[in-house]
């Protein structure tokens, strides 16, 4: 239960459940009334390791165990400082080996071993690469504005759909009652014909009238609407974030695709309307209806087969190139 509770006041949260425990870079807890009691002019000492603070460091306590919120605001601090990528070490062996420095880092500052060195290592490596840790600090930045906006998309499509299936059941509730009132109102204004007459021509009029959109077609036009919104902010988004593509368009003539025709070095290959006229494809399996919406046809197999067998038949000798045959 000391987990729980204040070490200055001795307050627990089993005896007051609402205390907010408050946690700074030592990782000592301290409660929310304690914290400005302690730190009234903005700096003091922890009650605890006497370690120099700051108001402004603390922060809600998280986790029960102290430790890990210590070693959480550690990593944090780390990351900002040691944000290098694979990308920026020419192997991955020296990407692992600085990893694994950084994890020796910080391991030394949650058990306190070498403090003082680790401290001044950390500043030295944080002036010797300055530039490099701004440039991949503002990377992230714009990589989370990026995932953050494409959140919020999401969020806004969703509320469009639960706004549309709101829309549809209300309209839909309304319009069985106006269906049963108008039922009700035809057997009251034909009491000359049998109920039977009356529900026919209650059905024929709502069959007339069955031309309000479903609520798949809504959300189809607005799907498509919102999507084409999307995809013009990701791409605005991926252009403020440096990452677009530019692209060059030169005016010029179209292409014009010409077609190739290769030496296979044998026999002129038959035309189409020889091999569909003189029996060719009577030696190759007739495609079927499925064959074809696979992509199999007779008449390319045939050719297939055909330019293979004929390839090399008049095969010569190349010239001399460089005294080479």
């Amino acid at each position: 239960m000391d987990e729980l509770g204040c070490p200055r006041c001795r307050t627990t949260k089993y005896n007051k459940p609402s205390l907010r425990l408050m946690i700074n870079v030592c990782g000592h807890a301290l409660c929310e009334a304690c914290v400005d009691q302690l730190f009234v002019r903005e700096a003091g000492i922890c009650p605890e390791c006497n370690a120099p603070l700051r108001k402004s460091g603390f922060r809600t306590q998280l986790f029960e165990d102290t430790a890990v919120d210590k070693e959480v605001d550690i990593r944090k601090q780390m990351m900002k400082i040691f944000n290098k990528q694979e990308n920026d070490f020419s192997s991955l062996r020296e990407y692992n080996d600085y990893l694994e420095e950084v994890e020796i880092t910080i391991e030394n500052l949650l058990t306190g071993t070498n403090v003082d060195a680790t401290k001044a290592k950390i500043a030295r490596y944080k002036a010797e690469n300055e530039s490099l840790i701004k440039k991949n600090q503002a990377r992230l930045n714009r990589e989370k504005a990026f995932f953050l906006s494409r959140l919020e998309k999401e969020k806004k499509q969703s509320e469009l759909k639960r706004k549309i299936r709101d829309e549809m059941e209300k309209e839909e509730n309304e319009s069985k009652r106006m269906k049963h009132q108008n039922l009700l109102d035809d057997l009251e204004n034909n009491r000359h014909l049998s109920a039977q007459q009356v529900l026919a021509m209650h059905q024929q009029k709502l069959e007339m009238d069955s031309s309000s959109k479903t609520f798949e077609e809504r959300m189809s036009m607005s799907q498509i609407e919102l999507s084409n919104i999307s995809t013009v902010d990701s791409m605005t988004d991926f252009g403020r974030s440096g990452n677009a593509v530019q692209i060059n368009v030169s005016s010029g003539q179209p292409f014009v695709y010409k077609f190739t025709e290769e030496d296979i070095l044998g026999p002129k290959m038959p035309s189409i309307d020889d091999i569909v006229n003189t029996g060719y494809l009577n030696n190759v399996r007739q495609s079927t209806e499925r064959d074809v919406g696979g992509g199999y046809s007779s008449l390319t197999a045939c050719s297939r087969v055909l330019q293979d067998a004929f390839t090399g038949l008049l095969w010569r000798p190349c010239s001399t190139i460089d005294g080479v045959v």
